[in-house]
């Protein structure tokens, strides 16, 4: 299907599956390391499939395939290796970016733009090897991980049901929520409620950021772009679960 015709998803969608994938992660994450592995290459695999045209590059199907093969490496290297062979691939982003389009034979049209959509994307896919290896520091991080994971399921859920009336407030909606799904998280665990909620208003802020730059490009109304829209927030936010379980170890 062409991405000029395909299915149109709503803002309410988009979050609705941004919280969907929340709880996939939640889910893993009390399974352990395999499966918050596994969960994030799948988040990985959902960015890529959209994100080429969310951002409108000229070749999606070699951005596509960089991005996917970036977010199975990096859930390899995240599960088997560490934070520090992470930071090693995710140079090798730009590398590997040059060299897909140093091999595609239709004259390189917006060539600068393709390069830097594919490695923004590897990037972003890359993320998710943080959920794996904030659950393997410690006993500590399935704790900090479900901690951000709850505060980002909290913000998504008010989105999705707040009245449209209130649409234009989102964004504040969304570190409200982010800072109430940390801060209730602390009445289950063991963790400090200030680093709690702290974490929580983050990740929402994060949520914010994104949806305010993201959502207002024309793709980001359609399926796949949409989608791919909706697994943003869940590649960064893994950044501020890692971040949590180092402060509270």
């Amino acid at each position: 299907m062409k991405s000029g015709i395909e299915m149109r998803m709503s803002s309410r969608a988009r979050a609705g599956t941004s919280l969907a994938g929340a709880g996939v992660l939640l889910g893993a994450v009390a399974l352990g390391p395999i499966a918050t592995t596994a969960a994030g290459i799948a988040i990985g695999v959902v960015l890529a499939v959209g994100w080429p045209f969310l951002i409108d590059l000229p070749n999606p199907g070699t951005a596509r395939r960089v991005i996917a093969a970036f977010s199975v490496a990096s859930g390899a290297v995240g599960y088997f290796l560490g934070v520090r062979e992470l930071v090693f691939l995710a140079g090798l982003t730009v590398i590997v970016g040059f060299v897909a389009e140093m091999a595609r034979r239709d004259g390189r049209p917006r060539l600068l733009e393709q390069i830097s959509g594919t490695v923004s994307g590897s990037i972003l896919a890359l993320m998710t090897a943080l959920w794996t290896r904030t659950v393997v520091v410690d006993a500590d991080g399935r704790v900090a991980a479900s901690a951000v994971l709850t505060a980002v399921a909290v913000a998504l859920l008010l989105d999705v049901l707040i009245p449209h009336s209130l649409r234009h407030v989102r964004h504040i909606v969304y570190m409200v929520g982010g800072f109430l799904g940390g801060l209730g998280f602390m009445l289950v665990a063991d963790i400090a409620w200030y680093v709690a909620a702290a974490a929580g208003f983050v990740a929402g802020a994060i949520l914010a950021i994104f949806d305010s730059i993201l959502r207002r490009l024309p793709p980001a109304t359609r399926r796949r772009p949409g989608a791919a829209l909706a697994m943003v927030p869940l590649c960064v936010a893994a950044v501020v679960a890692y971040t949590l379980v180092l402060v509270i170890s």
